[in-house]
């Protein structure tokens, strides 16, 4: 009977990477190639017991040129060349310890098997299938982990381009407001102008349009320049400065009309201007208001689109989970899949006749066993 997996990796070189399940399959694995319990194996068999454990290709050769210097290969010896033969772990490919692990678990089940140690065979049964569904599950989540940052990535490209939008809006309608006040102050420096001539204008009118004076005005200054042509100087005098009192006051009269229509005539110019100005004013926040509404369009089309390949991003990674699933299922699979049965020895014609007789005299000894159980 084989005895049971030791609680604590023992010393060695190797041993802190490997669990005591594993060195306690290695162990079981590497006991098939040292049927005297020496301890050690010839160099020769490393190859045999490499390809035994899932070894090929050049993770095999470079093992096997590290070990050119060695005759015999001890079992810390053996931990050692394995370690420093793992591949890198990839980030959601299969894990190669693992699936190193899961091909030594099955020899070593097989090993238990054949030896009658049907108890430890269903224990590496039992750990095949736990470590089968933990693999499985963490390629599973490398994927999962893998199409988030995915997805992340395409989410934060979003935003930037939102806000690449968002900023290039920002600095157009920046610019068109400092475009339309720039048309505003031009309108209101040219109203000022346009007011000072328009006021100059017409105080120039009005100041060459004579007085029109009253017809008992106009009577008295007639009565006047009959009495000083008379020469009656005295009467004409006194004539005159009742014209002279008359004129003054229709005079203020005329003047205070004047200002009335000067500034009935320069309110109504104001006015044109302030219609002007609003006429400007209204254009400029309806144009605004059409930018607003582009943008708001532009926006909605924008969020609408990156929606759209979110969703197609979406979809397809279900169609890649699926299948990367099912073969990741169908990998791990096939290292527990039931294998053609071959005889130790003639799959091991390398080891001699002495391991044909280990392997018959194993067999024996579960006879024997049995027997006795029975």
């Amino acid at each position: 009977m084989n005895s049971p997996p030791h609680p604590h990796a023992p010393d060695g070189a190797g041993a802190d990477s490997y669990t005591a399940e594993e060195i306690h399959a290695l162990k079981g694995i590497f006991a098939l190639y040292d049927p005297d319990k020496t301890g050690s194996i010839p160099a020769s068999e490393l190859e045999s017991l490499l390809e035994k454990i899932g070894y090929t290709g050049d993770s095999k050769q470079d093992i096997l040129a590290a070990s050119k210097e060695l005759s015999n290969v001890t079992f810390e010896e053996f931990l050692q060349l394995i370690e420093k033969g793992q591949p890198q772990q990839p980030g959601e490919g299969p894990d190669p310890k693992v699936m190193e692990f899961l091909r030594i678990l099955e020899e070593y089940r097989l090993k238990c098997e054949d030896e009658g140690d049907y108890l430890e065979a269903g224990r590496a049964q039992e750990q095949l299938e736990t470590l089968r569904r933990q693999e499985e599950k963490r390629q599973q989540k490398a994927v999962r982990a893998r199409q988030i940052a995915e997805r992340s990535d395409v989410q934060i490209a979003h935003n930037m381009q939102y806000q690449d939008f968002n900023k290039a809006w920002d600095r157009y309608l920046e610019e068109y407001d400092k475009m339309a006040q720039m048309y505003i102050q031009q309108m209101t420096e040219r109203h000022a102008v346009n007011l000072l001539d328009f006021q100059r204008n017409l105080q120039s009118q009005m100041a060459e349009k004579p007085p029109k004076w009253s017809r008992e005005l106009l009577e008295w200054r007639r009565r006047q320049h009959m009495l000083a042509r008379q020469k009656n100087y005295a009467e004409a005098q006194r004539i005159k400065k009742i014209a002279d009192k008359l004129e003054d006051k229709e005079r203020k009269g005329v003047e205070q009309d004047t200002a009335i229509i000067f500034a009935r005539k320069e309110a109504q110019f104001r006015q044109q201007q302030q219609a002007e100005l609003q006429a400007l004013l209204k254009r400029i926040d309806a144009r605004r208001k059409e930018h607003i509404k582009q943008r708001n369009l532009d926006s909605k089309r924008l969020m609408q689109r990156n929606r759209n390949v979110q969703a197609v991003l979406e979809s397809k990674q279900a169609v890649e989970s699926n299948r990367i699933f099912s073969e990741i299922r169908k990998n791990l699979a096939q290292i527990t899949a039931p294998r053609p049965r071959v005889n130790e020895a003639s799959g091991m014609g390398q080891t001699g006749g002495s391991k044909r007789k280990t392997k018959k005299s194993t067999l024996q000894q579960t006879q024997q066993n049995v027997a006795v159980e029975e």
